[in-house]
C-alpha cells in the first residue's frame, strides 16, 4: 500500500507536459491468463478439496496425529470405464501416471508451480508403479485401491522428506519437470466429491464422501464446510473402530438403549470437533449448521435417530465455539 501511494504522489508532482505526452503515453501490459486451478467440469471438486484443505490443516493442532498436506488431487485411468480409456490416454496422458484435476491455491503443490493436467511420474525420485489393471474392466474396489496406493506412496515420501522438501517429477506437455514441495502438517482425512443424486455425506474411517446431491442443496461455504468438518471430525477420532464395536447394534434396534447413546455420543462428538475446526478456518459453524434446518429426510433426527434434533445440534455448535 506505501508503494502504491508514493507511486501515485511522484505522478501527481511531476504532470506531463503536453509536448511530451505521446513519448510517455501508457503501453498496455499483456498479461497472459494463469491456467484453471482444476480442469474442466471439476469446479465442484475444487471447491470441496479447497474447504478440506483448509480445514485439515489449520485445525492440525487439535489432532493427535497428523498427515503431510501438499493441496492436489489425482485421477488415475482405471478409475474410468474401459472404452473411455484410449481418449484419456491421447488427450491426458494417463497412461504415463495419475493425472492432476486440480490444486488448492496458496497450497504446497500451488506454490511449487504444480498445474492440473500435470502427470505424476514419480515421488522422492522413486518412478510410481503403472497401472496393472488399465486393460480390465471397471471395478470401483480395485480402483480405490490404485488411488489409495499413490496416495499412500506420496504420504510416505512426504514424511521420508523429514520437514523438508518433497521431490515429484511431472509430465507437462511433453517435458518432464522436476517440482519441490514442502508439506503442510493437517489432521487425516482423503476427501473426495462422489457424484450421486442421494443427499450424503459420510465417512469410512479414511475417506470422506460428499455427493453432488447434497452439495445441490447447500448454500455457501459455511454450510458445506459444516458437513465436510462433521465427516472428517469422525475419521479424526476414530469413530469407525466405535462403531464397528460389540456394544453397537446392527438392524432395528441400533439407535435404542446402549447403542443409540453410543451413536448419539459419537455424533455428538464429531459435532463439537467439527465446529471447532471449521471456526480455526476461519468458518462460521453456526451459520453453517443452519443447514440442517432446510434438509430433509435421512440426515435429520429425532429422539429415535442417530443424530439429536437440528435445534439441538445447532444449540451444540454454537455452546463450543462460545468456549473452544
Amino acid at each position: 500500500m506505501l508503494a502504491l501511494w508514493i507511486g501515485l504522489s511522484a505522478c501527481i508532482a511531476s504532470p506531463i507536459a503536453p509536448a511530451d505526452a505521446a513519448q510517455h503515453a501508457p503501453v498496455a501490459t499483456v498479461f497472459a491468463p494463469s491456467p484453471p486451478p482444476y480442469l474442466p467440469g471439476r469446479e465442484e471438486d475444487a471447491r470441496v478439496a479447497d474447504l478440506a484443505f483448509r480445514l485439515a490443516t489449520r485445525a492440525a493442532l487439535r489432532c493427535p496425529v497428523t498427515v503431510p498436506a501438499l493441496g492436489f488431487a489425482l485421477q488415475h485411468l482405471t478409475q474410468f470405464e474401459l472404452p473411455d480409456r484410449a481418449g484419456l490416454a491421447a488427450t491426458l496422458a494417463l497412461d504415463r501416471g495419475p493425472g492432476v484435476t486440480l490444486v488448492v491455491p496458496d497450497s504446497p503443490a500451488a506454490v511449487a508451480g504444480m498445474r492440473a493436467g500435470d502427470v505424476l511420474l514419480a515421488v522422492g525420485g522413486t518412478p510410481l508403479p503403472p497401472e496393472e489393471a488399465r486393460d480390465l474392466p471397471f471395478v470401483a474396489a480395485r480402483a480405490h485401491a490404485r488411488a489409495d496406493a499413490i496416495l499412500d506412496r506420496i504420504d510416505a515420501g512426504a514424511r521420508a522428506a523429514a520437514g523438508g522438501a518433497l521431490s515429484i517429477s511431472v509430465l507437462r506437455e511433453g517435458t518432464t519437470l522436476s517440482l519441490s514441495l514442502a508439506p503442510r502438517p493437517a489432521c487425516p482425512s482423503r476427501v473426495h466429491l462422489a457424484r450421486s443424486v442421494q443427499r450424503n455425506a459420510f465417512a469410512d474411517g479414511t475417506h470422506v464422501f460428499v455427493t453432488t446431491g447434497l452439495l445441490a442443496r447447500l448454500r455457501g461455504d459455511d454450510e458445506v464446510a459444516f458437513f465436510l468438518a462433521h465427516e472428517m471430525a469422525h475419521n479424526i477420532l476414530g469413530h469407525a473402530a466405535v462403531m464397528r464395536g460389540g456394544d453397537v447394534r446392527r438392524g432395528l434396534g441400533r439407535t435404542l438403549g446402549k447403542s443409540g447413546a453410543i451413536i448419539r455420543g459419537v455424533e455428538r462428538d464429531a459435532d463439537r470437533l467439527g465446529a471447532l475446526m471449521m471456526h480455526d478456518a476461519g468458518l462460521d459453524p453456526v451459520s453453517g449448521a443452519q443447514a440442517l434446518l432446510r434438509l430433509d429426510g435421512g440426515m435429520l433426527d429425532g429422539p429415535f435417530g442417530e443424530h439429536d434434533s437440528p435445534a439441538a445440534r445447532i444449540a451444540a455448535v454454537r455452546a463450543a465455539v462460545a468456549a473452544p
